[in-house]
């Protein structure tokens, strides 16, 4: 038994060690390759630096106007969240403690749409945004894009985790006289926490990496494109700056880790709760 509990654990280990490497060193390929020279990197790929360019990154963001673009990503990355997350805190908690009608058919309606791939919605979108003519208003077509493909996801989500707070807790703030929106600020909001965190790390990462969409709805227009669509530039038609390309990459990572950093202790106590009350 003991010889076995080894193996399993050894194995366990060794499952864990290589699912680190294997995440890991994308990372630190792409951290290397961001001080190389171009020269550098297509002489031996898999070496280190031979010189730490620094100026990599000044001219990631000078000349490939990464700083134009990151502003326009912070810009629709925040109107996204605060939106979604405020819409879908209040529809969460209508359909989870509120007599809304049909409120189990709409969670399955949701559900249906969170399983759609939003590749298949792309060309409908831009049929609907050309035809109102908000392809050429600024951060209109990707903010609107992103709410809505956003909050199904953060409904169902805050939803479940409403549905884990105790009814009794509720029924005696509104037998001491307490409203519903008092109730919900008061007792519920501050016990959720850390799902509200969970839904905004998951939404900052898509909003934030996505590229399809933001492409697409940026064709006709210079103004409001976001860091992804801006990362384009470093790509000719022949050749790819890769030194630069690199560097404006590891530059962009920098929000996603501050990000988690911060709330990552309410991140992974929204993981738990969810797992152990799910």
């Amino acid at each position: 038994m003991n010889i076995r509990k080894l193996d399993s654990g050894l194995l366990i280990r060794l499952f864990l060690v290589s699912f680190t490497i294997v995440n890991i060193y994308p990372l630190l390929f792409t951290f290397f390759t961001s001080f190389k020279t171009s020269e550098e990197f297509f002489a031996d790929i898999w070496a280190l630096p031979q010189q730490w360019l620094f100026d990599n990154y000044k001219q990631a963001f000078e000349v490939g106007r990464l700083g134009e673009y990151f502003y326009n990503s912070v810009v629709i990355a925040l109107v996204s969240l605060v939106l979604v997350t405020v819409m879908g805190t209040f529809a969460a908690y209508a359909l989870a403690r509120l007599h809304v009608p049909f409120s189990g058919a709409i969670v399955g309606l949701l559900l249906v749409i969170q399983i759609l791939p939003t590749e298949s919605m792309v060309l409908p979108l831009y049929m609907m945004m050309s035809k109102l003519k908000l392809l050429g208003v600024t951060y209109v077509p990707i903010t609107s894009a992103y709410i809505g493909w956003l909050l199904p996801g953060t409904i169902v989500i805050l939803r479940n985790f409403f549905l884990s707070v105790p009814s009794e807790l509720l029924e005696s703030a509104r037998i001491d006289g307490s409203s519903e929106l008092h109730t919900m600020f008061r007792i519920v909001f501050p016990l959720s926490g850390g799902a509200i965190a969970t839904c905004t790390v998951l939404n900052f990462c898509f909003v934030w990496g996505e590229l399809l969409w933001a492409q697409i709805s940026t064709l006709t227009t210079e103004k409001g494109i976001p860091i992804t669509v801006g990362l384009l530039n470093f790509q000719g038609q022949y050749a790819t700056n890769w030194g630069l390309m690199t560097a404006a990459i590891c530059m962009i990572l920098i929000p996603l880790v501050l990000l988690f950093v911060f709330l990552q202790k309410y991140f992974v106590q929204g993981l738990t709760s969810g797992a152990i009350k799910g």
